[in-house]
């Protein structure tokens, strides 16, 4: 439902973003940067939210939330703070003038939606709605767990026959050891608080067989049996009146209202890959997010999924340009096709780059399907941002595999979370947790392949299980710091083993952090959020230009080596340009060094909105900049700068006084292998042509010589 929202924020930048959020979501915003007028606003009509920014241009942001409760004393606020400020402050904001969320700069584009709806959700909502859609929750645990529990008994009923029967094997018994361990968790995460604990009576007494090598002695295994038909008994009671059994202590911190705005599970039966073309229906946020642009529904793509990547797909069919700019400002899009039509190609560019420059969407991956794959429509796709030009008619194995490579491509987006337990219940449950925070989750079972994966997926975390076949959790942790790429990458255990002991190894290990099984739900948020938060921060500080948003030298280098020794390795091409803004110096003597500024973040974002995902922009110093284009050749790359310049020629710059000017840039381009094979070389060849570019009048791209 549409809501009326106040802005009181005096930033541009800030405004724009927040605007373009809520409107997204159907929502009617005035925006003022004055408090004296906001204060007449609120007197005149009424709002359904007022959004209050740290500073306005005659009053603080507190200052204004004061004086608004001395007028309205109702209408919800939302306070935007610069700052982490005392505790005093916050308590004081809440309780005395009922602040109904303080939201800390920088803002998320997904999170911070999902925030004010839920806001909207919470205040419409009674506490019965809330206490009955708790019970759904542990219902819908419950029920998707007891249809397994049968197997997963008999499983350990089988491993335990074994290792009696075949004491000389210990592969049988640590399979028996690490069911019930399975067992234990997934129960008393589930709330069967009664079979959970008697699956760690079981666990405990079979790794008692295993360390004290009582293998042989019937006396040990009669106790396993008396155990393991406490365990099954229990697990039987659960058939009659699973409720009665539920152990609520594992959901205890489950308190936080906002917590319970879940969707409601599919029916059984239905296709996880089917379609949705009400996406409010029905929304997986676990699942990879396609949006699927196209006049003609494609029937092959009526049931489709990418279970290469480990993740589902839920495919999001649009068929115009503001339905789908709609829907990409309400869900978090993780890639989009887009069905272009090469006699009349604009709208479907448009679209692209339209899609690109919405708020958190810079590197949405895109593909273009199309029946034609001439040089020029490649370079304008490259342009516009497209990583794939796909030919029609398309088929299911091409779409799985065009969805593995864009998903893959993309750094940044939505928080990418690596489990690795063999637990599938367990990771159900996790999955779903963290699924409805807006997180991509991927399992691994076997973390024999774990490093390529890890190169391939980019998680932002890696959840860890201590007992897993064939290697421990704590080799696992060590094998992932061995690789320099991976030392900051953030990996918290998750295991039923509590002992001291074990949670010693894990820090010694490599590990960042330790939650142990049954896994509380907000805990296991709270934990993951604040890591990856954390992670965000410093390889933000440590990686980027504060002002252009790009990689600094260091860490480009640091890709474009990689980037080389791949192609190296495989036989691939590149194609590396060295661009420099025209004149540079003059706007800053003629305009103003802050207008300088405004050039070079102004141009920074440029090169960040258009070309691939995959392609990666760098500052090299002052007003130089570098863009590697990936596996593509030199003609394409040309032709997607060579937009980039007219793109940059149209832009209207304003000086610190006042005044317009516009600006271009000049560019040397070369290609690996055919202008070299060594970083060096390539970067010096690609200065040669910048300078050609200069002294032939600038305003160019010099691609040759």
């Amino acid at each position: 439902m549409s809501k009326s929202i106040l802005l009181a924020e005096v930033d541009e930048n800030v405004k724009t973003l927040l605007s373009t959020l809520l409107a997204a979501r159907h929502h009617s915003v005035e925006t003022n940067g004055e408090g004296k007028k906001i204060l007449n606003l609120l007197a005149l009509q009424t709002y359904d939210l007022v959004i209050v920014g740290d500073q306005l241009s005659d009053i603080d942001g507190i200052g204004l939330i004061v004086k608004i409760r001395s007028v309205n004393s109702q209408v919800p606020i939302v306070f935007l703070s610069k700052t982490w400020r005392d505790a005093a402050v916050y308590q004081h904001l809440t309780k005395d003038f009922r602040v109904s969320l303080v939201i800390h700069r920088p803002i998320k584009a997904a999170l911070f939606g999902a925030q004010i709806e839920s806001l909207f959700s919470s205040a419409e909502k009674s506490i019965q709605s809330h206490v009955q859609n708790e019970e759904s929750i542990f219902n819908t645990l419950q029920g998707n767990y007891l249809k397994v529990l049968p197997e997963r008994f008999e499983k350990l009923e089988e491993a335990i026959a074994l290792a009696k029967a075949h004491p000389e094997d210990a592969a049988n018994l640590l399979e028996a050891i690490r069911l019930a361990h399975n067992l234990k968790g997934t129960a008393s995460s589930c709330g069967f608080g009664v079979l959970g604990e008697s699956a760690s009576s079981l666990e405990k007494a079979l790794d008692a067989i295993r360390e004290n090598k009582l293998s042989q002695h019937e006396a040990a295994w009669e106790e396993i049996e008396l155990i393991a038909n406490l365990v099954k008994s229990n697990a039987t009671a659960l058939t009659g009146d699973p409720v009665a059994q539920v152990d609520k202590r594992a959901f205890a911190t489950m308190e936080s209202l906002e917590e319970f705005n879940f969707p409601v599970p599919p029916p059984a039966g239905l296709d996880a890959y089917e379609p949705q073309d009400n996406f409010d229906t029905y929304d997986d946020s676990s699942a990879v997010r396609v949006m699927v642009f196209s006049s003609d529904v494609m029937p092959a793509h009526k049931r489709i999924g990418n279970k290469d990547t480990g993740l589902p797909v839920q495919v999001i069919l649009s068929q115009n340009h503001e339905d789908a700019i709609a829907k990409a400002g309400k869900l978090t899009l993780d890639a989009v096709l887009i069905d272009i039509d090469v006699t009349q190609p604009a709208p479907a560019l448009n679209l692209a780059r339209d899609l690109r420059s919405l708020p958190g969407y810079e590197t949405l991956p895109v593909a273009f399907l199309s029946t034609s794959k001439q040089q020029k429509y490649i370079e304008d796709s490259t342009h516009a941002g497209a990583s794939l030009m796909l030919e029609k008619p398309l088929q299911s194995d091409i779409f799985n595999d065009a969805i593995e490579y864009l998903v893959n491509a993309r750094q940044g987006g939505r928080p990418r979370v690596l489990i690795v337990d063999d637990d599938d219940d367990f990771v159900r449950i996790v999955a779903s947790a963290l699924g409805q925070e807006g997180m991509l989750v991927r399992q691994m079972a076997d973390p024999t392949d774990l490093l390529p994966v890890i190169q391939e997926f980019h998680p932002d975390i890696v959840l860890l299980d201590v007992t897993i076949p064939i290697v421990s959790g704590f080799d696992v942790c060590r094998m992932i710091r061995t690789a320099a790429h991976f030392q900051d990458l953030p990996i918290l255990f998750l295991t039923g083993q509590t002992g001291l002991e074990t949670r010693l190894a894990a820090f010694e290990a490599g590990g960042d952090d330790y939650l142990p099984k049954p896994v509380a739900r907000v805990e296991l948020l709270t934990r993951v959020k604040v890591r990856l938060e954390r992670a965000r921060m410093l390889k933000e500080r440590s990686n980027k230009d504060i002002l252009t948003g790009l990689l600094i030298r260091r860490a480009f280098m640091e890709q474009l080596n990689d980037m080389a020794e791949e192609s190296k390795r495989n036989g691939l091409i590149f194609s590396l340009s060295l661009i420099d803004v025209d004149h540079f110096k003059q706007v800053n003597d003629q305009y103003g060094h802050m207008a300088g500024d405004r050039v070079l973040a102004t141009f920074g974002q440029l090169l960040k909105k258009r070309f691939r995902v995959e392609d990666f922009r760098g500052r090299w110093g002052g007003e130089e900049f570098m863009v590697a284009f990936r596996h593509i050749r030199k003609e394409t790359a040309g032709g997607a700068l060579q937009r980039a310049l007219e793109e940059l020629r149209a832009m209207e710059f304003h000086g610190d006084h006042g005044e317009t000017f516009n600006i271009t840039f000049s560019a040397g381009l070369v290609s690996y292998p055919d202008d070299g094979v060594d970083i060096e070389d390539l970067i010096r060849k690609a200065d040669e042509r910048l300078y050609i570019a200069k002294d032939s009048g600038r305003n160019q791209l010099v691609t040759s010589g």
